[in-house]
């Protein structure tokens, strides 16, 4: 029996969180295996598994049994970007803050969003700042498809799956128009937004990966949709993506020390 751990936590949450715990251990369950195992009822294990699936972070094959699922992909990457990391890259991020003059952002990819860990916001009296902490939608932003396009496409379709909202005239709302622009994505090596999530701001964004080629965060470069029109985008892209590899050597050296 799953056991109330303080008075103060939420029973739903703990019986959720031991779900995807026990999935990890093992290689698909039944609900009935799960409701004996987390010592509840087959309704209550149904509805757990139910309201997981429809996250993506839980998938039921064809033999009704349950397994975790790709929308797990996209939240691991935020795990491992801490304030170690954060400091790590910030050199990194001064670096391009002086090449540019512009906004430098330190995303990570949680489920459908980029959020926010870390900027250095542009000398210019007209720039963008962004809330640490706060989130936008990835598909909307250059940080977020840079990310997007290095994650497997089981994951993406997950991502494709849930609403694609509407934020600007510029939004890509068509999964097929995301699939195309995260192609694009991939042969250049970096993302342009140009206005999709607010309508007066546009960005460049690159990801920093890991040995595996998953994304660890993205770095973007973000200014005024006016200034874009007279930057050259490719020498940001082509900044960004040494940044990404500098980035990377960084990480990777940290791991060993």
């Amino acid at each position: 029996m799953v056991e109330s751990r303080a008075s103060d936590t939420l029973g739903s949450v703990n019986r959720a969180l031991s779900l995807l715990e026990l999935l990890a251990e093992n290689n698909g369950l039944t609900v009935t295996q799960l409701a004996d195992r987390l010592g509840v009822g087959k309704t209550t294990a149904f509805r757990l598994a139910k309201t997981l699936v429809e996250r993506g972070w839980v998938e039921k094959d064809d033999e009704l049994r349950y397994r975790l699922g790709p929308g797990l992909l996209s939240l691991a990457p935020g795990l491992q970007v801490g304030q170690d990391i954060r400091s790590r890259l910030r050199p990194i991020m001064a670096e391009l803050h002086d090449e540019t003059q512009e906004t430098i952002h330190l995303t990570v990819l949680q489920g459908r969003h980029v959020i926010y860990v870390e900027q250095l916001v542009s000398p210019k009296p007209v720039h963008s700042v962004s809330t640490l902490g706060s989130r936008s939608p990835a598909h909307c932003v250059s940080p977020g498809l840079a990310q997007l396009a290095a994650l497997p496409d089981d994951a993406i379709d997950w991502v494709l799956a849930g609403p694609l909202r509407r934020y600007t005239e510029r939004s890509l709302t068509d999964p097929a128009d995301v699939r195309k622009e995260l192609q694009h994505v991939r042969s250049t090596g970096y993302a342009v937004n140009r206005g999709g999530f607010r309508a007066e701001v546009g960005g460049v964004g690159v990801a920093v990966l890991d040995d595996r080629g998953k994304p660890i965060a993205a770095l973007s470069v973000c200014m005024p949709i006016y200034r874009m029109q007279t930057t050259d985008l490719e020498a940001v892209g082509a900044q960004l993506i040494s940044a990404s590899s500098d980035a990377h050597r960084v990480l990777k050296v940290s791991q060993l020390s």
